[in-house]
């Protein structure tokens, strides 16, 4: 498997700019034909939301993608995610990227209209996944670079994880609950599905309280591989969290079948390691909790124990009462109390998983991440 990444520098999104940077990463990557085929172009549409925010692939970088697969012949194009919560007939609006594929006139895949099943003998955790249907030669992902509550970090790989109908991912993080089984089930996904080659949007990432609830944070940068673990490794490189700190990159490590040991990267261009941002905030790595303390605890105080775990906690004079958090809520841990203005969204910390889906779909940013939670009555 090919294991270069093509870096380059991108200050602004501007079009012309975006796509040359664009093809240039590319070009240093290598190990891109998709003259002939039709590909799936697949960005991060965590929620619907305005560009600025740094939520989703930038509607620019998608535009310059669309622009450098028609240059490179490819016989159709496609461009389709799925959000956690989904409406009908949902397209991204707010993000721009309907108006960019207005403009190519790219159709959208819908991927909770038709679905199928996925599958390889070398998954590990997951026997078979239900995705949505696409009919695509070739999968792009198209991620953000962003920090992320859960798995410290979402990029090419956890990207994969929107073709999962909507609502239906939240019961793999009921089922996975733990970062370490979560970070197996993505790569059982990645390995099942096998996209071919991802674009990173570093040029405006995200960090802090990512993936929806951080700050905008200028990088510069784009990247291209068709070794989606490489490309991760060199995003995570540069917001300086080391290598095998990160779930998903450690996991896909221990498979062997993107890497064998992460210095087989090859960097044709710039090296993430000179590009390294020192002041990037990023999610404290925490140490993976000891089975053996489940097993000998008594279960009241392994109830306590989990009670003082950092979790969601509602700021209740923002919130709206949408009530999006109790149905992408897997453990049924939230619901609403209360008439009029004393109708609060309540939390039970006892079920509470804390898997942070609910502080990621928030539209108003009301759910915050505490160290020792609680339901506040303010």
């Amino acid at each position: 498997m090919n294991k270069k990444v093509g870096i380059e520098r991108c200050a602004s999104y501007d079009i012309e700019s975006v796509y040359k940077a664009l093809k240039k990463a590319v070009e240093l990557a290598s190990d891109l034909n998709v003259a002939g085929k039709s590909v799936l172009l697949k960005p991060n549409i965590l929620s619907d939301s305005a560009p600025e925010k740094a939520i989703t692939t930038h509607p620019v970088f998608l535009e310059a993608a669309i622009r450098l697969i028609k240059e490179m012949g490819a016989s159709k194009i496609l461009v389709g995610d799925s959000p956690g919560i989904q409406g009908p007939g949902f397209i991204a609006k707010a993000s721009g990227i309907s108006d960019v594929i207005k403009k190519y006139d790219i159709p959208w895949v819908d991927f909770t209209k038709e679905k199928t099943e996925v599958s390889s003998p070398d998954l590990k955790s997951v026997k078979k996944f239900t995705v949505g249907k696409h009919g695509a030669d070739i999968i792009i992902s198209l991620p953000k670079l962003k920090t992320h509550q859960l798995m410290y970090y979402t990029g090419a790989i956890k990207n994969i994880f929107g073709l999962i109908p909507s609502i239906a991912k939240s019961t793999y993080h009921a089922r996975y609950s733990s970062r370490e089984a979560f970070a197996s089930m993505l790569v059982d996904l990645c390995i099942a599905v096998k996209p071919d080659y991802a674009f990173l949007d570093a040029i405006i990432g995200m960090e802090g309280a990512g993936p929806a609830g951080g700050s905008p944070k200028q990088v510069g940068l784009i990247m291209a591989s068709s070794n989606l673990l490489a490309i991760d490794v060199a995003a995570t490189t540069v917001m300086g969290y080391p290598p095998h700190g990160v779930p998903v990159n450690k996991e896909a490590l221990s498979r062997g079948i993107w890497l064998k040991d992460f210095n087989e990267i090859e960097y044709p261009g710039l090296n993430p390691k000179d590009l390294q941002i020192p002041n990037y905030v990023k999610v404290r790595i925490k140490r993976a909790r000891s089975q053996f303390l489940d097993f000998i605890l008594p279960k009241s105080l392994r109830k306590y124990r989990d009670s003082r775990i950092a979790g969601p906690e509602i700021n209740h004079g923002t919130c709206v009462r949408c009530a999006d958090c109790l149905k992408i809520c897997s453990s049924k841990a939230m619901k609403i109390e209360g008439e009029g203005k004393e109708r609060r969204v309540i939390i039970d910390y006892e079920l509470c998983i804390r898997c942070f889906c609910c502080h990621e779909i928030c539209p108003v940013k009301a759910i915050d991440i505490a160290k020792n939670p609680r339901n506040r009555v303010d």
